[in-house]
């Protein structure tokens, strides 16, 4: 049976019609996989937003993400207390259970440690800043956290604490709420911006559980120099100090002490600090050296190594404590957090030292930090 040429037509017509309709606009399977870093696409206030009346922040990621894992990574600060947090997908919704306070700035970050669905992270901590005024807090702090052996601490979170007007006994800051968190990027490297002005007591912790959190069994903390800092301060350093319970101490040798022979090297430098007395160590992984810093006839704080065994060193220095020539080795105070007592200002040389036998290295000069 011969059939018809209109339903011939009629039947192509079908037929492309339901090929087309199987197209996609959706990449084919298979291909090279995405690894796009995490990113937050759009914030709801928006970054620096001023007079922000809600109480709800909306995100938009690039990627999907959970409850748990953006609920484990979120600070806000100041606190904004309670709140509920839902996820649908790539869209996160912020809903405090009170209304915000009026004139203040807030601060969302969402750590560094983030991860999508798919495992994928930030490539630093994201942050944003608006205010329930008309005007955005502008102070800023700014500093470095480094580990016992001066290598930079890649999990710092620093901890500022506002001290009142007026008031000189905080109690145990451990007891109270901070103010303000702030993690540290990948070379130990912090930056409060858009604080309230004003006076703060500060700490860093190594955060190894990833918790935001501090756990004085188990994690280290750190002082600057300065027991209170103003904003505008920068340059700051802490240096994570051991843990109580650590008992893995290096030999400690006086340079005085060392053993003349033809097979030692020699390192010597000046010392820019603002103290009378200086006490500078080297430290190898098997040993520590010190001696003291001592002022010639211009003032300049000159040390030296005579006779230092053939190794890769850390040059370090601090400004010892009171008013007396201290004892080479006297070690150096991190300070304390309870009862709060800021560390004895220190300061490194950038990179390690390598000395040689019958080698003599010139001019590893040492900038101790003192806090400004």
């Amino acid at each position: 049976m011969q059939i018809p040429s209109r339903i011939k037509n009629v039947f192509l017509i079908l037929l492309l019609w339901l090929a087309g309709g199987c197209a996609s606009d959706r990449p084919p399977s298979g291909g090279p996989r995405d690894t796009t870093p995490l990113q937050v696409i759009l914030s709801d206030p928006a970054p620096l937003a001023v007079n922000v009346s809600t109480n709800t922040i909306c995100l938009t990621f690039n990627h999907e993400v959970s409850v748990r894992q953006l609920l484990n990574t979120m600070i806000i600060s100041p606190s904004i207390g309670e709140y509920d947090l839902a996820v649908n997908g790539r869209e996160a919704k912020i809903n405090g259970f009170k209304p915000l306070k009026e004139g203040r700035t807030y601060i969302l970050t969402l750590d560094k440690k983030l991860r999508d669905n798919n495992g994928r992270a930030f490539r630093a901590p994201f942050t944003i800043a608006f205010s329930t005024g008309n005007v955005i807090d502008n102070g800023i702090i700014s500093g470095k956290v480094i580990n016992t052996d001066f290598s930079p601490s890649t999990n710092a979170l620093i901890l500022a604490f506002a001290e009142p007007q007026g008031i000189t006994e905080t109690g145990n800051l451990l007891q109270r709420e901070p103010d303000y968190l702030i993690q540290a990027d990948a070379s130990g490297v912090f930056c409060f911006n858009n604080i309230a002005r004003g006076l703060y007591r500060i700490i860093a912790v190594n955060d190894r559980t990833g918790d935001l959190r501090y756990n004085a069994e188990s994690e280290e903390s750190a002082l600057c120099s300065t027991a209170i800092i103003q904003t505008g301060s920068s340059d700051l350093l802490f240096r994570l100090s051991r843990l109580h319970r650590d008992t893995g101490r290096l030999l400690i040798k006086p340079a005085s002490k060392l053993p003349p022979t033809g097979e030692t090297g020699t390192i010597s430098g000046t010392c820019f600090a603002s103290g009378q007395y200086v006490i500078v160590e080297a430290s190898s992984v098997t040993a520590s050296y010190r001696t003291t810093a001592s002022r010639d006839q211009k003032g300049m704080l000159l040390y030296s190594f005579g006779a230092l065994p053939p190794g890769s060193y850390t040059i370090s220095a601090f400004i010892p404590s009171g008013s007396k020539n201290p004892d080479p080795e006297r070690q150096w105070n991190p300070g304390s957090i309870e009862p709060f007592q800021p560390a004895e200002p220190f300061g490194f040389y950038p990179e390690k030292v390598t000395v040689r036998p019958r080698w003599t290295t010139e001019h590893i000069d040492i900038r101790v930090i003192t806090s400004r």
